[in-house]
């Protein structure tokens, strides 16, 4: 029998605040990580897509010879501009290897409302959430982000101006284009919660593929300069993932028949 202990509301404000700090440690802990190694993380990890001789480019040569790729001119032009991106590229840096650890306490303190047999899922929730966040980003970093940064290097309105780019609009586009993948490949987790919860069912996805499919397009086009092969680099994944949903809603589907 699942005997579930009830508390009061102000005990689970507590134990949510307790968690959060806990959250909070962990970044920390990972932020001053990534600050002792501030050369590897810059000079191998931030600027990596920087340079010509980035895996993505080689490999890019390597199967089709018209294609090259510059070293990008990268400025700085605030006083304390260096310091303030070194920061704040440490905490999103410790917010990121943190993040599985993260997930494992927001899920250890919603948990307690699922049935024990929901509970066991837990560990292989956990899992299936850390890696769809880390193919996210390593899809946002090695395909998305190099592509983005060739395309406004490469367009040119005229040979008259020069394209350098400013550090902190570099900074800004390989978080947002790294965090943001790394949360829309959790798309299949949010539709196992609907589906879940009952809120969305397999048929409901399965009847509305094209205005999904509308949809991401959409999206897509927002998170791209609007260049075609952008587009598509970015929406042939989202519907990988939209079918994998499919997938899982149907699933869960046939498992509440079953039990019925």
């Amino acid at each position: 029998m699942n005997k579930k202990k009830i508390m009061p509301f102000w005990e689970h404000i507590e134990e949510l605040r307790i968690r959060m700090i806990r959250c909070l440690f962990v970044i920390i802990i990972m932020m001053f990580f990534l600050m002792i190694n501030k050369k590897i993380l810059f000079n191998q990890i931030i600027f990596g897509p920087a340079k010509k001789n980035f895996i993505t480019y080689r490999l890019l040569k390597h199967f089709t010879n018209k294609l090259y790729f510059h070293n990008l001119s990268i400025q700085n032009r605030e006083i304390f501009g260096q310091f303030n991106i070194y920061i704040w590229i440490c905490f999103c840096g410790g917010f990121i290897l943190s993040f599985p650890y993260i997930f494992y306490e927001l899920w250890s303190f919603i948990s307690p409302a699922f049935s024990d047999k929901e509970r066991i899922y837990s560990q292989i929730i956990t899992t299936m959430v850390s890696t769809l966040f880390c193919i996210g980003m390593f899809f946002g970093y090695f395909i998305l982000f190099p592509f983005l940064i060739n395309f406004g290097y490469t367009f040119k309105i005229s040979n008259f101006p020069k394209n350098i780019f400013d550090l902190s609009d570099y900074i800004s586009l390989i978080i947002n284009s790294v965090l943001l993948m790394g949360m829309i490949f959790l798309f299949p987790f949010f539709i196992f919660l609907l589906s879940k919860a009952g809120l969305i069912s397999y048929s409901f996805l399965r009847k509305y593929r094209k205005h999904a499919f509308l949809i991401m397009l959409i999206i897509s086009s927002a998170i791209t300069p609007g260049d075609i092969l952008s587009t598509i680099i970015v929406l042939i994944p989202l519907l990988i993932l939209y079918q994998f949903s499919i997938f899982i809603s149907f699933y869960i589907f046939k498992k509440k028949n079953h039990l019925k």
